[in-house]
């Protein structure tokens, strides 16, 4: 709810720019991209999924941060002290590659995209207002993991929720 206020705070004060703002109930973080998979490997993804999230308990993370990837990309951090997120990463990078579906990625780095920047040279007031921002939240648990099917379409992206698996350890 914080990161969604923030965003419609900075939307309101960049009403002029050409942003391609994330909406709230499409705010995720992204353990493992995996771009096309074919069809016929789903079952075997969630079952990567359920045998990784067989391996890990509850815990919590926090949003803190704000942050810039290239010219267009503008995220939240994501702060995990016990480094979970990278352990799941990478057990799901392990299971993945028994079923052939790893696909090569850049580092891990734990955020949460909220906007992309049609013209980032009109757009610095938003960029130094952005990066100057102390943006934080309180902790939270981490109870489920969704493996999502996602399609970009002229009109931004669109998620379905092909599985959640419950993390059941405490």
């Amino acid at each position: 709810e914080k990161t969604a206020e923030y965003i419609q705070d900075l939307r309101k004060d960049f009403q002029d720019l050409r942003v391609g703002w994330e909406r709230a109930g499409k705010l995720h973080l992204t353990l493992k991209f995996l771009g096309d998979v074919d069809e016929n490997q789903i079952n075997n993804l969630t079952k990567a999924v359920e045998n990784v999230v067989n391996q890990i308990e509850k815990f919590n993370i926090q949003v803190v941060g704000t942050g810039q990837f290239g010219k267009r990309v503008l995220w939240l951090g994501v702060k995990d002290e016990k480094a979970n997120l990278l352990k799941i990463h990478n057990l799901l990078k392990s299971e993945l590659e028994k079923y052939g579906l790893a696909k090569k990625t850049k580092n891990f780095n734990p955020h949460l995209t909220i906007a992309r920047l049609r013209e980032p040279d009109k757009s610095l007031q938003l960029i130094k207002k952005h990066l100057q921002n102390e943006f934080n939240t309180d902790k939270f648990e981490v109870s489920e993991i969704i493996v999502y099917e996602s399609q970009l379409l002229p009109t931004g992206s669109t998620y379905k929720k092909l599985k959640i698996v419950k993390i059941k350890k405490f």
